[in-house]
């Protein structure tokens, strides 16, 4: 079985530990996730090259959804802001709940199975997880 991702170019489900598809400005040299296409958000410039970002940082914010109207996620599920360590910040689905008290706690993603598509494949989103390595 193969796993396929549930959102295609934003990072590749083959890899062992997730890493997200990014960009760096070569000019000014910020990151940016999802990658850019057309210039730089902080300088204009049109030099982006794609990045691996490293799918781990610091927890941001965090926020638990009680109820949801979509069939793809059962609620409650638990989303964050998750200050990567390459830079961006990006919002995030959490494998486990988290409160407030998590909130600079540090973070790194896994594979989650979210479904099996119809040719038997697993579809895969990073989700975070409370790293047990200690807070920043």
């Amino acid at each position: 079985m193969d796993r396929t991702a549930a959102k295609p170019g934003l990072y590749d489900p083959a890899s062992l530990v997730p890493q997200l598809n990014g960009t760096r400005c070569s000019d000014c040299g910020a990151t940016f996730f999802p990658p850019l296409q057309t210039g730089c958000e902080e300088c204009g410039s049109t030099g982006l090259t794609p990045l691996k970002m490293e799918a781990s940082g610091t927890l941001h914010s965090v926020a638990t959804v009680h109820m949801h109207m979509g069939k793809d996620i059962e609620a409650p599920f638990t989303v964050a802001e998750v200050a990567l360590d390459s830079g961006p910040i990006i919002r995030a689905m959490l494998a486990e709940p988290a409160d407030l008290n998590a909130i600079g706690k540090r973070v790194s993603a896994l594979w989650k199975t979210t479904k099996t598509d119809e040719d038997g494949n697993e579809v895969v989103e990073p989700y975070f997880t409370l790293s047990t390595k200690g807070d920043v």
